[in-house]
């Protein structure tokens, strides 16, 4: 019978037989398992440890598992009429289910995401990438292969665990139809985060042997940075919401016990979307995630078959780059304080600036993307220049050209990335007119906006001009380049500009030009340096754009010269 079952899986999806056949060898399965039950059991016995005892009633000593009045997250001991302890076993058995719920969480995402990854580079290595490339299976069956053979052990280590984690949620109290939806929200991330590993795999193989470590430690570095830094502080009725939608963690249910022993859990009681009170039920709320995780697994795929077929493709193309940008904008500014900004007559101008600040680095994380996404490699370009110089040569208009900047593939990508600025900043500006402040905050803000925009124009053409070096770590070259212009100057400011409002013109050349119109009180030096700023930004759009416009002249100059010279001497 299983032989039989093996065979039906092979037939039915031979990669994801071949990951299989490799993995769930008796020996793998055993060690799994042992590492499964020896941690459950160790985080078992250390709660066990922490329960009172009879002697912490006779020393008078608090305990966090105790019944009595609660002091400094500690409540005195109680007994019954026995002298037992009474021991409050729903916070304990909820402790329980929490801190599993986090291992499983971060060792499921993280290190499947480095399996994947460090799979994908060892069949680089080898070479057998292509080979599964030009079987005659599809890649939408190859992925899926990975994504559920490639972790194969660490999904049996998760399920071994169930049962603990189940028996320790229905003991806290917890709502059964809760602990499902849980779970399918952990699945739900656990595919998008996969299926970025392996989008990342292939698009970052010229990161060598730390690839896998630098992807997988990026997301253990967000799971656990999002998780100690905004979970204390974590408020429902702002952008930074989005953040927790996408951190599993956020979304452990909880059961209804003491307020003052729940103040630290993250809690979407309070969240809204536009006008719509998603938060008050958990089960919406898992929902709404769910629904988040869809869309970006989705663009994710976009990505992820068009890298797997053509490896020199870009991972969107610049149709796909505008629909990203209008569903990401709608989400995150549907996660804004709408209750306090828009329908508050008395809205604090401090709520604006919180939330449009939290906004802009939402967007800068989607526009690096979008850079990363549509900026084709030199290749691609040479090859759009060369037909460019041909069609020019035969009369065609510029309308031509112009078209072939917001939609071809093999085009640079600088004008969409204006477009896809153009559409987000006019929003976001559209969410600060209507919003319940003064008009000097809502000048600052789209002041801030303005100079996002413009910030994210300039590293998109700074980006398209690395890449199209002659240097064979071009992609290494791009990445280094734009993350040291963005880092590296607030540092050189802080050191030797130390007074922003004294240097306004130099700082707001920087990530920093933002966050100072933002939180800056108008004035008319300022003005004039915002001004100066403005045009300063848009003379260096276009320097970039010039030089990259005559370096791909001449290279389409050149190859079309080249190709002529090819064929006049084979005739």
């Amino acid at each position: 019978m299983i032989e039989d079952l093996i065979g039906r899986l092979g037939n039915w999806n031979p990669q994801l037989f071949r990951e299989i056949k490799g993995r769930l060898k008796p020996r793998n399965i055993v060690l799994a398992s042992a590492i499964s039950f020896l941690g459950q059991f160790i985080l078992f016995m250390s709660f066990q440890v922490q329960l009172p005892t009879r002697l912490s009633v006779l020393q008078g000593s608090p305990n966090k598992y105790c019944t009595g009045i609660t002091k400094y997250d500690y409540a005195e001991c109680l007994t019954d009429g026995l002298g037992q302890v009474i021991i409050n076993w729903q916070l304990w058995s909820f402790d329980i289910f929490s801190w599993l719920s986090i291992i499983v969480n971060f060792g499921l995402l993280a290190a499947g995401s480095y399996l994947l990854i460090n799979d994908l580079a060892t069949e680089e290595r080898r070479d057998t990438l292509n080979f599964i490339r030009l079987s005659p299976q599809s890649p939408k069956s190859i992925l899926w292969g990975k994504i559920l053979g490639v972790p194969a052990l660490l999904y049996v280590f998760v399920v071994l665990a169930l049962p603990l984690h189940l028996w320790s949620g229905l003991n806290a109290k917890i709502p059964l139809i809760e602990i499902i939806s849980f779970y399918a929200v952990v699945i739900a991330a656990s595919f998008v985060y996969y299926s970025a590993a392996l989008l990342f795999g292939l698009v970052g193989s010229w990161l060598g042997s730390f690839q896998a470590w630098l992807g997988s430690g990026a997301l253990l570095g967000y799971l656990i940075f999002s998780k100690q830094t905004i979970a204390s502080n974590f408020s429902a009725n702002n952008p930074v919401s989005f953040f927790g939608l996408i951190n599993p963690c956020f979304l452990i249910p909880y059961p209804e016990i003491n307020s003052e022993l729940t103040k630290n859990i993250p809690q979407f009681t309070d969240f809204h979307w536009f006008v719509l009170p998603i938060g008050e039920s958990f089960i919406t709320t898992a929902c709404f995630a769910i629904a988040v995780y869809l869309v970006g697994a989705y663009f994710i795929w976009q990505s992820l078959q068009r890298c797997f077929r053509d490896p020199n493709a870009t991972m969107l193309t610049k149709k796909q780059s505008y629909l990203l940008t209008v569903c990401f904008t709608v989400i995150i500014l549907g996660c804004a304080d709408w209750q306090d900004l828009i329908f508050n007559s008395s809205s604090r101008s401090y709520a604006l600036q919180e939330n449009i600040g939290l906004l802009m680095v939402l967007n800068l994380g989607l526009f690096l993307y979008l850079i990363a996404a549509i900026s084709p490699g030199r290749l691609t370009l040479q090859d759009w220049a060369r037909y460019k110089h041909v069609s020019h040569a035969k009369g065609l208009g510029k309308n031509s050209l112009i078209n072939d900047l917001i939609w071809g593939e093999k085009s640079p990508g600088i004008l969409a990335i204006a477009i896809n600025v153009i559409m987000s900043v006019s929003a976001l500006s559209c969410f600060v007119l209507i919003s319940q402040v003064n008009i000097e905050n809502k000048t600052n803000a789209c002041l801030a906006l303005l100079f996002a925009g413009s910030l994210a124009v300039i590293y998109a053409a700074l980006t398209q001009l690395i890449l199209f070096m002659k240097n064979e770590q071009r992609q290494l070259w791009a990445t280094g380049v734009l993350m040291s212009v963005i880092i590296l100057p607030p540092i050189f400011l802080g050191i030797f500009f130390s007074k922003p409002d004294n240097y306004a013109v130099v700082w707001l050349f920087s990530i920093a030009a933002p966050v100072i119109a933002l939180s800056r009180p108008t004035s008319d030096g300022l003005t004039f340096s915002y001004f100066l700023a403005i045009l300063g930004h848009f003379a260096l759009t276009g320097l970039l754009v010039s030089q990259l416009t005559r370096k791909l002249k001449k290279a389409g100059e050149s190859a079309t010269k080249a190709l002529l010279t090819g064929t006049e001497s084979a005739i």
